[in-house]
Order: C-alpha cells, then structure tokens, then sequence
C-alpha cells in the first residue's frame, strides 16, 4: 500500500461519515443516511488499521546508511 492510500482512505471515510450524519439528520422518515454512517464508520476504521499495518512494516525495515 502506497503511503497516499491510507490517508485518503481515511478522508473518504470521513466524508462518507459526514454526509450519513447530515443525510439522517434532514431525512427523517425513512432513516437513509443510516446505513451511509455505518459505511463511513467502517471505512475509518479500515483506514485505521491499515495506517496501523503501514506503520508496524516500515519500522521493521532496516535502514541503510546513504552515502
């Protein structure tokens, strides 16, 4: 995964919270934006162990030294 993936997993995540929250909230009769929530939901926390998994492999990288 490139390092421009996770974070852009993350903000779409984040709008498709954002646009749930707003969409339940102004449709209130049928509860549609619900389901949208859930899927940004989801996709935070994908974006958040994937960020995690990045991470934890770069660590274990040796670096060498440049010359």
């Amino acid at each position: 995964m490139g390092r421009w993936l996770v974070p852009l997993m993350g903000v779409v995540g984040l709008l498709t919270l954002v646009v749930g929250v707003v969409w339940a909230e102004f449709d209130r009769g049928s509860m549609g934006g619900v389901g949208v929530v859930g899927y940004g939901a989801l996709l935070l926390v994908v974006a958040a162990a994937a960020a995690v998994a990045v991470e934890a492999q770069g660590r274990r990288r040796p670096t060498s030294p440049r010359r």
